[in-house]
């Protein structure tokens, strides 16, 4: 598995893939030797370090999340970070969770690969910091307090001693790591009873509600997510074959609804701006979760907004997963992440669907077709329970 993912490292990014293994072996450790030298410098940390007042408050009876800039991305995929830790709450029995920022060295990010920065540069990623992250805290109920921390030694100050309280539990702030994104979808295969998770807020459900009866009045909303960025253009959407499929749709009953990533540019790609696109909910993290829980259902090529319906089990959902030779459509990156070519989620409700498949209309419209008679016998079962549960008077 190593050999073939080094392989399309290499042809993808040269040598300057290999020259990132050491870093990102020792910011998400997977081997053995990795381990143990770092358990070695934990404990050595361990012995020099000791509660503080500020520790003592952020710590009672609440899981310390560490997000350490220095290693870990700024992206969606923040939403299984809380999630696992949700999870990993739970079990040690905290009341609550505190979440702590950790600036870098990069202008309070990690240094990222050229190509990376070209695409998406300081300046966009502190955005999506101040924008998805931090707004993505009010969808985890457990959530009880949070810190952007100025630099490391403000985060030496709240972090507990030891790892009774910390999350990851091997995490130091002399001896940092990423969480795993593997995490939460490992221990949801050890129990499967993970739900709720993530959730909208009332005000996010308020406003998609309000926007949906403005757009799709009575009519069924499907709101459909475009990946349009510069980081991995192969995987971007096929805006024609969306463009395509809504077309398709009986327009008397459904709604087609686009919604951009939020790194898209503003103006919408040919053919979409014969639909109505909702161009808050690309910049709104509270409005695009209301917006998953209320639509009929939410489809698209996979991006990083559409990890955040993976996490809500009231979001419908059908994700396209393409699998190819390229670094990050092998089936061996998928293994990395946690996530098996052909399989739903672990967790995955009845109506939440991977299609692994390239989002070609050749794929979208039978799939959308399995899912609508799936999601009209689920109405029919519910609409059914509710009835009986209804005792006339004789």
């Amino acid at each position: 598995m190593m050999f073939r993912r080094a392989y399309a490292g290499l042809r993808a990014s040269g040598p300057r893939w290999l020259v990132r293994l050491v870093p990102n072996e020792y910011a998400l450790p997977r081997l053995g030797i990795t381990r143990g030298i770092r358990d070695a410098l934990i404990r050595a940390s361990d012995r020099l370090h000791r509660a503080t007042p500020a520790s003592v408050v952020w710590s009672e009876d609440c899981l310390q999340v560490f997000y350490d800039l220095s290693v870990a991305p700024v992206s969606w995929d923040f939403a299984r970070t809380l999630a696992a830790a949700e999870l990993e709450r739970r079990r040690r029995g905290f009341a609550g969770i505190t979440v702590v920022f950790v600036p870098g060295a990069h202008r309070g990010l990690r240094k990222e690969d050229p190509a990376i920065e070209a695409a998406d540069d300081v300046a966009a990623r502190q955005w999506r910091l101040r924008h998805v992250l931090l707004p993505m805290l009010s969808l985890l109920p457990s959530v009880r307090g949070f810190a952007v921390c100025a630099d490391r030694d403000q985060a030496w100050s709240l972090i507990a001693p030891g790892k009774a309280h910390l999350y990851p539990e091997d995490y130091r702030l002399s001896v940092p790591r990423r969480p795993d994104p593997r995490d939460l979808f490992d221990r949801a295969r050890e129990n499967p009873g993970v739900w709720p998770l993530l959730g909208a807020t009332a005000h996010g459900k308020k406003l998609a509600d309000a926007w949906l009866a403005r757009v799709a009045g009575e009519r069924r909303a499907i709101v459909i997510t475009l990946r349009n960025t510069g980081l991995s253009p192969g995987r971007n959407s096929r805006i024609a074959d969306w463009v395509a499929f809504a077309e398709g749709l009986d327009p008397a009953r459904y709604a087609p609804i686009f919604v951009h990533d939020s790194d898209a540019p503003l103006p919408a790609p040919p053919g979409v701006d014969r639909f109505p696109v909702c161009a808050a909910a690309s910049s709104d993290v509270e409005f695009r979760m209301g917006l998953f829980e209320r639509a009929w259902l939410t489809m698209g090529v996979l991006s990083d907004p559409q990890t955040l319906a993976w996490t809500n089990e009231r979001a419908r959902y059908l994700v396209f997963m393409p699998v190819g030779d390229a670094i990050d459509t092998l089936p061996e990156t998928y293994a990395a992440a946690g996530l098996t070519v052909d399989q739903d989620l672990p967790m995955a409700k009845p109506w939440q669907r991977l299609v692994w498949r390239p989002d070609e209309v050749s794929a979208i419209r039978p799939a959308f077709t399995a899912m609508e008679a799936q999601l009209t016998a689920l109405e029919a079962r519910d609409f059914v329970e509710s009835r009986a549960m209804v005792r006339l008077p004789a």
